[in-house]
């Protein structure tokens, strides 16, 4: 999920910032064995008469994929990506004070990331870039992750949705990091898949604040709405808002935060827009019961939702963390749910372990999904 759960953006503003020194001489020779922890792991699927059985995505790495977006059709897959246990990372930052050798955290595959490039004249930064995937057809599995054409360097860049349109070209947002605020929301227009960063402005709604994990849906043929986190400045509570556009995206509303049975927990979050054809659901990210979990609540009224869009039924419990069938490790959180067109979820498994009490590598996230009985 995202990192924000985990990880207050203090934080990631000094991860973002600091310079780091690219040996690899120190790395921890002691790790989790996550191939044993990852077979033994058993979300738990509250709605089993709705669901079959959520497996792994075969195309996962010892990466943090996080912010997992699956396009409606299936075919696309996109994720925050960054090649370490961040939260580890952070950890170190705020008990040391000071930036460690980032190769004593590195884990997965970089990917080519561009670990190299920054503004401050230092030898190298960690940061997330978006990556992607794609198959063939839904029969297929995801090829391996690559680059996306929208990395930046020594920006952390996540949150990648997109909305499919007519025409077969898609309206995508990002979250991306800026020097003026902690984070910022982009925007391309009818783009193909996996555009290039060039092809993203910034949108109206930003402000000094931190916006994160967007997600944008059409209501009908002129109303768009976008959904987002926001972390107010200094505020520790994440909750979701959500600005409309009444003319295809020409402006938008002032935000507002989504009311009545959601934001009731310390943090709700990743919200995602789903149509099953007849009724109008919100899949979200809560920690209400405890543990980091994802919900859904439908709309009371389906046929109006372009006028009365804050109008949300009581939440109903769809993934649960669940165990580790061995004990080997815990799962710390399940989230970041996105939907196919067929009502299949993907989403994320965040991971934990004291094994061999590593300094460096105790967390780790993977893309996992959930099909919808036929």
């Amino acid at each position: 999920m995202s990192t924000r759960v985990f990880v207050s953006s203090i934080v990631l503003l000094l991860i973002v910032s600091c310079g780091v020194h690219l040996s690899r001489n120190s790395i921890d020779s002691q790790h989790p064995n996550w191939v044993h922890i990852k077979r033994n792991a058993r979300p738990l699927v509250a709605l089993p008469d709705e669901y079959g059985e959520p497996y792994l995505q075969p195309h996962s790495t010892l990466a943090w994929e996080d912010g997992v977006f699956i396009s409606r059709d299936g075919l696309h897959m996109y994720a925050f990506y960054a090649p370490t246990d961040i939260v580890q990372y952070a950890k170190y930052l705020t008990e040391n004070g000071k930036c460690p050798d980032i190769t004593s955290f590195l884990r997965g595959p970089e990917l080519g990331m561009d670990l190299s490039t920054n503004p401050w004249g230092v030898d190298g930064v960690l940061h997330s870039d978006i990556s992607y995937a794609s198959r063939g057809s839904t029969s297929d599995t995801f090829s391996s992750w690559k680059l996306s054409k929208i990395a930046n360097p020594y920006r952390f860049d996540g949150g990648f949705q997109a909305l499919s349109n007519a025409d077969g070209t898609i309206d995508a947002v990002v979250s991306i990091s800026t020097d003026e605020n902690s984070n910022d929301i982009f925007w391309a227009r009818g783009v193909q898949h996996n555009p290039p960063f060039s092809s993203f402005s910034l949108m109206s709604i930003n402000t000094h604040g931190q916006e994160d994990n967007p997600h944008l849906e059409r209501l009908d043929s002129h109303t768009l709405v976008l959904l987002f986190d926001n972390h107010g400045i200094g505020n520790a509570v994440t909750s979701i808002k959500y600005s409309l556009s009444v003319d295809s995206g020409g402006s938008w509303s002032a935000p507002l935060d989504l009311g009545g049975n959601i934001n009731t927990g310390t943090h709700d979050l990743q919200g995602h827009l789903y149509h099953d054809a007849n009724t109008w659901w919100l899949y979200f990210t809560s920690e209400r019961e405890g543990k980091t979990s994802i919900f859904r609540s439908r709309h009371n009224d389906s046929r109006n939702i372009q006028t009365d869009f804050d109008s949300w039924g009581a939440a109903e419990l769809v993934i649960s963390p669940g165990v580790i069938l061995d004990g080997s490790g815990i799962i710390a959180g399940v989230g970041e749910p996105t939907l196919t067109s067929n009502g299949d979820i993907s989403f994320v498994v965040v991971y934990s372990t004291d094994v061999n009490s590593s300094r460096h590598d105790r967390f780790e996230v993977d893309p996992w999904y959930l099909p919808r009985k036929r």
